[in-house]
């Protein structure tokens, strides 16, 4: 979903939506940069599992790596 608004005083107004908004329901709202940032911490601890993946190893036990 994609929310476009305006910061009026202390209030934030929606000015378009890409879904219905149901009531009562409470969104966070991040940053194009946040966003990224996010994104990239998430990739990076994906990029750390890869090589499990490509062993065959995914099933093993943790304990019996360490």
């Amino acid at each position: 979903m994609s929310i476009e608004v305006v910061k009026e005083g202390n209030v934030l107004r929606v000015l378009d939506c890409s879904e219905n908004i149901p009531e009562g329901l409470h969104l966070r709202l991040f940053t194009e940069s946040e966003l990224a940032k996010l994104e990239n911490e998430r990739r990076q601890m994906l990029d750390l599992q890869m090589p499990s993946f490509i062993r065959g190893d995914e099933d093993e036990d943790a304990s019996e790596l360490f």
